[in-house]
């Protein structure tokens, strides 16, 4: 098992590594010539790599929970690591809600302008990955210190 969770933790890396990257690129990135000319570049290719990362990720997440018996009471709440399962549980749904509508939209209007409504969706999805991921980073270790 600890073979899983060896590649959890490197699927982790890699998507939660990515997206502080790309967070970073839209920060620094003042020029929106320039912004369009970097993530009209590297976006397609980051997409299908961390859409792979983030399927692995989900997988092994979902081996490792059930290996462990985390899923048994999960919402009931019953004791401290019940509750942290389950508030990881929410959040990788909520961040795969956020994944699904930014990636979308990106790919949709790859190479077009996009209108105010879908800038909105897509930096809003880009915001909520940044966040869910560091609140899921911050939950996995709390589970893995009860573990």
């Amino acid at each position: 098992m600890s073979f899983v969770l060896y590649i959890h933790i490197l699927a982790a890396c890699a998507w939660i590594g990515g997206s502080i990257v790309l967070f970073g690129l839209g920060i620094a990135l003042r020029d929106p010539k320039v912004q369009s000319a970097v993530y009209g570049t590297i976006g397609p290719f980051y997409g299908y790599f961390e859409t792979v990362w983030l399927l692995i990720l989900i997988s092994t997440g979902v081996i490792l929970g059930d290996h462990y018996g985390l899923f048994v009471t999960l919402f009931l709440g019953e004791t401290e690591l019940d509750r942290l399962v389950t508030q990881k549980l929410i959040l990788v749904c909520a961040l795969g809600i956020a994944t699904v509508v930014h990636l979308f939209i990106a790919f949709k209007t790859h190479q077009k302008e996009r209108s105010l409504y879908q800038k909105f969706l897509s930096r809003g999805g880009s915001m909520a990955i940044f966040v869910l991921n560091l609140a899921i980073l911050w939950v996995a270790m709390q589970i893995r210190s009860i573990l």
